[in-house]
């Protein structure tokens, strides 16, 4: 099994997850022992879908976009409402981010769309309405920044899967148009952090907190870091969600420039491996997954490096690979898996 496997995007995900756990291992030892539960889970579920034949992927589809709005549904009505946002379902002694998990399967349908013999238009309409739908039901959790990275996928299923361009940007044009209409609908801390992105100094006590204090976080590391542990704002607890949406400050501030330079080189060791497998593509299906994927990952890892630099609004988004959470991490997971499973079709002939 381990023969048939994409080292090349394999890898670098595995480096990541190693570079979060050890600096999780720092900053969160409480939360450790359960992401090591769930890093075991990953690796597993990342080779039963990296071993399903990609073909076969077609036939699940449908299905696994079915159970993924089951899941969104479920959520609205019996999950758990924790600091103002109802995202997760309990299970046992775990709790499920069902925003992540679906991630993964909303791209795959999109893609499985774009993928029929269809005319072009109603191709377009049917992926759209079914990225929306998902999109919508993870919005008013609330969950903007999930959202926003559910519709980074669509759009690079539409983008790579052959969608005219004239219709790619009627329909970005059609979205700006909408924005003022969106930023209506936005919970006031979420309008908060987009203008406290602008001047943080503003409010350094309040609503840009955790901006000032990533930044501080990362200046304060130094070329090689102050060390595992004797992190200052990480450590003495200055810096907020230290182990999720900002884990990269604290790499920063515990492994120096260093560390987290180390960090955006094996993302962009991921991103070209997956830029290789998208040229290599000849066929819809998985040129329009692959495009997705990309995108998705690409959007979420540069918003969360992004917010935590300070050049970019505090969006709640973790670190691909790196932040705690079981429930990013077994998306993930499943993500490359199926990712893997396209490029085994590719080094086959398969199509």
């Amino acid at each position: 099994m381990l023969s048939s496997l994409d080292w090349k995007l394999f890898l670098p995900a595995v480096l990541l997850t190693s570079i979060g756990s050890l600096v999780l291992s720092s900053v969160s030892p409480a939360s450790y022992p359960s992401q090591y539960f769930f890093i075991a889970l990953a690796l597993a579920s990342y080779l039963i879908f990296a071993k399903i034949d990609f073909t076969v992927y077609k036939t699940l589809a449908p299905l696994f976009y079915v159970l993924s709005l089951v899941l969104l549904l479920l959520t609205l009505i019996f999950g758990t409402f924790t600091r103002g946002a109802v995202r997760w379902i309990e299970i046992g002694n775990f709790t499920l981010q069902t925003s992540e998990i679906i991630k993964p399967f909303v791209v795959l349908f999109s893609a499985w769309i774009l993928s029929t013999s269809l005319e072009s238009r109603k191709r377009f309409l049917l992926a759209a309405v079914a990225g929306f739908l998902p999109v919508f039901f993870v919005f008013v959790q609330p969950d903007l920044g999930s959202s926003l990275v559910v519709l980074a996928g669509i759009l690079g299923v539409v983008f790579f899967g052959g969608i005219s361009w004239k219709i790619i940007f009627g329909s970005l044009f059609t979205f700006a148009l909408g924005l003022p209409l969106v930023w209506r609908f936005l919970e006031d801390y979420q309008k908060e952090r987009i203008m406290t992105f602008i001047q943080p100094s503003a409010d350094p006590l309040g609503a840009g907190y955790n901006s000032i204090q990533a930044i501080i976080a990362i200046g304060s590391g130094g070329f090689l870091g102050r060390g595992l542990g004797q992190g200052t704002q990480s450590q003495l607890l200055f810096l907020p969600e230290r182990h999720t949406d900002f884990i990269f400050s604290s790499i920063g501030e515990e492994l120096g420039f260093l560390g987290a330079g180390l960090v955006v080189v094996l993302f962009i060791a991921l991103f070209a491996r997956l830029c290789v497998i998208l040229m290599r593509s000849d066929n819809t299906f998985s040129r329009a997954f692959l495009g997705g994927v990309f995108l998705m990952i690409f959007v979420q890892a540069t918003v969360n490096i992004g917010m935590n630099l300070g050049i970019l609004p505090i969006t709640g988004i973790p670190l691909p690979f790196v932040s705690s959470g079981g429930s990013s991490l077994l998306a993930m997971a499943i993500t490359l898996g199926i990712a893997t499973s396209f490029t085994r079709g590719l080094r086959t002939g398969t199509r």
